[in-house]
């Protein structure tokens, strides 16, 4: 029983699994529901109509048997023959004449075998059926009379319907006892139970058989999605799931699959960018280290000489460490979920962001300014991560010192905005950036020219950094810059998704 019980489980379980099976199954279940409740309709059918047909038959035989009675003189003897024209006239029909007032047996027809005493106790008076009655007359009666007729069961398992009757002669009152077999109903029944289980066995099998075809057809598409998943790897990206051959209800799926397939293979491209421009832009420090300490020990040199060579490469490990330093950052910024945003006073940060470039500003030869552009009844706040804000504020900043003509102001200005929203500004005047460059100065290690290589030290990271930062706050950064104008670059962060 055990290792039965374990095979049911594993036989039950795979087909959980299976969506083939599920909807085999389904298809047959349905199926053998319909034959059920049609099988069963086409049972009630059969029972109701034979049921009818014999309560009008009882009925049309006694107004019958009465008229044809009066007819031929209105005497027991006529209500004999009456009653044997009546059974010649339905093959089911067994009719019998008894005395009214001693229950005696005049004359009977058709073998009836049914006693006095099983008819119903009150009897139909024959005069509440009208005379020379059609058959629709007699149907409409039926329906009130109905419950004058009852089902009696022989000893040898046959079943009757059976009416008592009283008819008025002009010697006597007499009482017609009437009955139809109705075994055959019953046997028609059963034919019919039987063929409908042959039927259930049938539809069941050709269900599940057809619901296999129809679930391997239906998920022809799903296998697609696996093929098509199994053929991709990080060489292989070009795969596409064709959507117009797609059925209807999965074609989200497939465009959301191919979606994927999109981002996917847009990460690694830049992924791959990233890896080569990294190459790149390390080979150079790497290059100009070994190459200094090579020339360094080509011969020996003075305490000074080794001294300029070391001082010349912690410059090149400087460069190496910020550039290592960014990456990270960005490895950071990237990951939204790893940003504590909050109120941020916009105030405090911009004060702060210019204390810390006040002396390089000086040196420069440029001033720096602020500015607030708010309601006054508004508070002046930003909802970002304090620490990412101010890591975007310093890069634009440094980047507008450098390029910054001397004895021109950088501005960082702010606008607030009552839902929360805020967009701050770094301005500053100086060679203007061409229009081709701007969609791209954003891009990580991307360079408009040699005079203006970001704020990473020639690195190229810094602009890219302060857009990752603003990915994470879902925010936006943008440039405008045209010649006699400055430089604006714009960072908006929108108000928080719920009030904080």
């Amino acid at each position: 029983m055990t290792t039965l019980a374990a095979a049911l489980r594993r036989v039950a379980d795979a087909m959980r699994r299976s969506l083939t099976a599920q909807v085999s199954l389904a298809i047959a279940l349905i199926s053998i529901l319909i034959i059920l409740f049609i099988g069963s309709l086409l049972d009630g059918f059969i029972a109701s109509e034979r049921r009818e047909e014999s309560e009008l038959l009882l009925l049309s035989s006694v107004a019958f048997i009465r008229d044809d009675t009066a007819a031929a003189g209105g005497d027991s003897k006529a209500a004999a023959r009456a009653i044997e024209r009546a059974v010649r006239r339905t093959h089911w029909l067994q009719a019998a004449v008894y005395d009214g007032n001693t229950g005696a047996l005049l004359a009977k027809a058709g073998d009836l075998t049914v006693p006095l005493e099983a008819f119903p106790s009150q009897a139909l008076a024959a005069e509440t059926l009208p005379v020379d009655a059609s058959t629709q007359q007699l149907d409409g009666l039926r329906r009130t009379l109905a419950p004058e007729t009852i089902l009696w069961q022989a000893p040898d398992g046959r079943r009757f319907r059976l009416l008592r009757g009283r008819v008025n002669l002009s010697d006597r009152t007499i009482i017609l006892g009437l009955a139809i077999e109705t075994t055959f109903t019953r046997n028609l029944r059963n034919r019919n139970r039987g063929n409908v289980e042959v039927a259930l066995w049938g539809a069941g099998a050709l269900a599940i058989l057809f619901g296999v075809w129809i679930a391997r057809r239906i998920l022809a598409s799903v296998r697609r999605f696996g093929a098509t998943a199994s053929r991709i790897n990080a060489l292989e990206l070009r795969e596409r799931l064709i959507v117009e051959d797609t059925p209807t209800e999965l074609v989200e799926s497939a465009v959301a699959f191919n979606r994927m397939l999109d981002r996917l293979q847009a990460a690694i491209d830049r992924l791959s960018a990233f890896s080569s421009e990294l190459a790149h832009d390390l080979r150079t420090p790497i290059g100009n280290l070994l190459g200094e300490a090579q020339v360094a020990l080509s011969r020996p040199r003075t305490a000074d000489e080794y001294r300029a060579v070391l001082e010349s490469a912690v410059e090149e490990y400087e460069r190496i460490s910020r550039m290592t330093a960014n990456m990270l950052f960005l490895a950071r910024a990237d990951d939204h979920a790893a940003i504590s945003p909050q109120w941020v006073d916009v105030d405090a940060a911009l004060a702060r962001v210019m204390g810390y470039f006040e002396l390089l500003a000086e040196e420069r030869g440029v001033s720096l300014r602020m500015q607030i552009d708010a309601d006054p009844s508004a508070p002046h706040r930003v909802w970002a991560d304090e620490t990412m804000l101010v890591r975007a504020l310093s890069n634009l900043v440094s980047n507008a010192l450098r390029h910054a003509m001397p004895g021109t102001p950088v501005v960082l200005s702010a606008s607030v905005e009552r839902s929360g929203a805020c967009s701050l500004r770094v301005a500053n005047e100086g060679p203007p950036i061409a229009p081709e460059h701007q969609p791209l100065i954003f891009e990580r290690f991307y360079r408009v020219d040699a005079s203006r290589q970001g704020s990473a030290s020639g690195s190229g990271l810094g602009l890219a950094i302060v857009r990752s930062i603003m990915d994470s706050h879902h925010g936006q950064v943008s440039v405008t810059s045209s010649a006699g104008a400055p430089t604006v670059f714009t960072l908006h962060f929108p108000a928080p998704a719920v009030p904080a």
